[in-house]
């Protein structure tokens, strides 16, 4: 009887990434943010992964994608978004594709104010990408504002579309479950929770932080192309993908997420 072949295991490799970039589109971040210069910071930095996650909107994904495979290189580009809950709470999503993104997009459209009046002067363009950095259109939802969801809703929906919720920079003084709801929201059903860059293993809230029991991860939260990677989480995955993303927040196998 003959045996049967051995089934060899993916290896599990390490992996770079910066998982909360901001694009041109989002208003408070720098023009110079186009999709090219982005992919070229990213390489740059020896980034493995990168997530555009632009305020409310995933316009200028694809576009980043196009770039990433303009460049020939291997820089895996996630869709994702920073959405804005009714509290003003920030949530990092992710999304296993740029449709996916694009739909949830379209959905918090309709929860926004038309940016109007004096909108563009004080909180910035809201541009529309190509590949290539050139503008093709421009975004009229003030992408700036709170969308009418709850947090709870907010995750809900992010979870409903196969994505994955990620409470934003909780170490920040504004925007963050802690400054807006004054506690972390145990039950929301957050999957990980970000740092800033601007966190340090010194902090005294770093056990505060542990004890939620949820995977902790950094990210830049870059609106400037010097930021892009200044703060990355190692991914220990087979590959670069959103699929072992989803394995390694859940600690599947030999995977995990952790701060670089």
């Amino acid at each position: 009887m003959s045996e049967r072949p051995t089934v060899m295991e993916p290896r599990i490799k390490k992996y770079r990434a910066d998982l909360h970039i901001h694009s041109a589109l989002s208003p408070c971040a720098s023009d110079e943010m186009t999709p090219p210069a982005i992919v070229n910071a990213a390489l740059g930095a020896g980034l493995d992964m990168i997530a555009v996650s632009d305020h409310n909107s995933a316009g200028n994904v694809a576009a980043v994608q196009e770039a990433a495979r303009i460049a020939g290189e291997t820089l895996a580009v996630l869709p994702g978004m920073e959405i804005t809950s009714a509290e003003e709470v920030h949530v990092l999503a992710l999304f296993p594709d740029v449709e996916t993104a694009e739909s949830v997009a379209r959905h918090l459209r309709t929860l926004l104010p038309v940016a109007e009046g004096n909108y563009y002067s004080f909180f910035g363009d809201q541009p529309l990408l190509d590949a290539e950095g050139r503008t093709v259109g421009t975004e009229t939802a003030a992408l700036a504002a709170a969308t009418t969801l709850d947090l709870d809703e907010v995750v809900e929906l992010v979870h409903n579309a196969g994505g994955i919720a990620i409470a934003a920079h909780v170490d920040r003084k504004a925007f963050s479950v802690y400054s807006q709801l004054g506690l972390f929201p145990t039950d929301a059903g957050f999957d990980g929770i970000e740092v800033s860059r601007h966190f340090t293993s010194e902090s005294p809230r770093l056990e505060e932080f542990a004890a939620l029991g949820l995977p902790l991860t950094s990210s830049s939260d870059a609106h400037f192309l010097e930021d892009i990677g200044a703060a990355v989480a190692e991914l220990r995955m087979t590959e670069p993908t959103f699929s072992e993303l989803v394995l390694a927040l859940a600690g599947s196998g030999d995977r995990s997420v952790a701060r670089a």
